[in-house]
């Protein structure tokens, strides 16, 4: 028997119908911009009307089901799927050498915030698909579902946030978080461009810029990512944090005038300050392009001012590191996240004391002012080790497709923690079967991977009960 009966099918289109026509609305905005700069339209306004038109139709030929928390979980993997496969089309259309396969890498890449590109010459694309990579990175950074959190007001609602790893809430409502966290990022996105542009920045530059740093997305208008002088550097630095270090729950108690104690930005701010020391020092690079760098591989931005590459094998195993625990949970970042690498850690030390420690003693177990719970740890323990499983296989398929060992390690692990820096392996000439392992790592790693693999589950059981039943 199959997790999902056929009510529930049409329950999970009836959902992802609003936000196909979301998506196909979204898709008409770059338009403006195309009429602005006076540039063809076309890739972005037929494929707009068809998209919202199909999605308006699924929307009113389906029923609504009550949303279970398995409806949400594959509604979000279906959701970023989708948003990836539509948002390839003017990739597709608009660039001559793309062929489907990678406008849907690059757009899977803009989605989840990654900011891996397969384009050649980014300064050579028509303003609208700049834009467009970078509006998809914007609503990327805090998801295509919390984005119409407010439409889906109807219950189980809740399970849409949790389904995307976003466990924290601001207010007690989740619809009301939803709208708060839209404010704190609007308002931050403002605030990011304004000052970029008082560095002297041109605004189309800024705009742009702030959009996908605030999302720590990375994607950039220049060939050379962050070609800009040191103040505009250091502007970005704190945009890169405020999106990656410090979490939208921390950011609400600040402007409401309330203090808050947040372990997770003690120990990121703490981290960059101490490997930005280390990668300056061991690579001679500038102590601002040194933060810059660590700081981009912990947010998951993926900006950089220097050349990765040539950075020494102790700088680059370093941001392996910072990439593979990645910024805050409630941030937009990706990776495994801090807190649960200090949930883990902090399990390590008690398991420590229980061994050195008299039988009869009674541990008090915390992080903070907060208990440590079983539950904590194993869930901490449990999205770690996946995380770490799909590092080791993204790195395999590469290796596999000829690249050095230590390049595809970095390449891998940028790829799954949806960071966006590169060693230089993923380009428009990369094997296909790259590309799309790529694209199923980013997809995965988005979504912190059990969302995904409930939609497969379901498609391996539906699959086998159809083979049973044409015997």
């Amino acid at each position: 028997m199959g997790i999902f009966k056929k009510r529930d099918i049409i329950g999970i289109a009836h959902e992802l119908g609003i936000l196909v026509s979301f998506i196909g609305i979204l898709m008409s905005i770059p338009t403006v911009v195309g009429w602005y700069y006076g540039e063809p339209t076309w890739y972005f306004l037929y494929p707009s009307f068809l998209v919202t038109l199909t999605g308006i139709l699924i929307y009113k030929f389906t029923k609504p089901v009550d949303i279970k928390l398995k409806h949400a979980m594959v509604i979000s993997a279906l959701a970023w799927l989708l948003a990836s496969l539509i948002g390839a089309i003017p990739f597709y259309l608009g660039i001559s050498y793309f062929s489907y396969l990678d406008g849907v890498f690059e757009s899977m890449s803009a989605w989840t915030t990654t900011g891996f590109t397969l384009i050649k010459n980014v300064e050579t694309l028509p303003h609208t698909l700049q834009f467009w990579r970078s509006l998809e990175q914007w609503i990327g950074g805090i998801g295509v579902l919390v984005m119409v959190i407010s439409i889906l007001s109807k219950t189980g609602i809740s399970t849409y946030y949790r389904a995307e790893a976003r466990e924290e809430k601001i207010l007690p409502s989740t619809i009301n978080t939803a709208k708060k966290i839209w404010q704190i990022y609007i308002l931050y996105t403002l605030i990011g461009i304004s000052l970029l542009y008082l560095t002297g920045l041109p605004i189309w530059d800024a705009i742009n810029l702030c959009m996908c740093g605030i999302s720590t997305g990375g994607m950039s208008i220049k060939n050379s990512s962050f070609p800009y002088n040191t103040l505009a550097k250091v502007v970005m630095i704190f945009i890169m944090m405020v999106g990656g270090i410090i979490s939208f729950a921390v950011h609400h108690k600040v402007l409401t005038g309330k203090w808050i104690d947040d372990i997770q930005s003690k120990v990121g701010i703490s981290i960059v300050l101490i490997t930005s020391l280390i990668v300056m020092f061991s690579s001679g690079v500038d102590f601002i392009d040194a933060l810059f760098t660590v700081t981009s591989a912990i947010t998951s931005t993926g900006y950089s001012t220097v050349n990765i590459p040539n950075l020494n094998n102790l700088s680059l195993f370093i941001i392996i590191l910072l990439m593979m625990v990645g910024g805050s949970t409630g941030t937009t970042t990706g990776g495994i996240k801090l807190i649960r690498v200090i949930v883990i850690l902090k399990s390590f030390y008690y398991h420590l004391q229980r061994a050195l420690l008299p039988s009869n003693v009674v541990i008090c177990k915390r992080i903070g002012k907060y208990p440590l719970s079983q539950d904590l740890v194993v869930d901490a323990s449990v999205i770690g080790f996946t995380y770490l499983i799909h590092y080791g296989i993204a790195t395999m398929v590469l290796i596999y497709l000829g690249y050095p060992p230590f390049k595809s390690l970095f390449e891998g692990v940028s790829l799954v923690a949806n960071m966006g820096l590169s060693v230089n392996i993923v380009d428009h000439s990369m094997n296909p079967l790259g590309k799309i392992v790529g694209i199923f790592m980013m997809w995965a790693g988005r979504l912190e991977f059990i969302p995904v693999y409930v939609l497969i589950l379901y498609l391996i059981r539906k699959i086998k009960s159809y083979l049973i039943n044409i015997r």
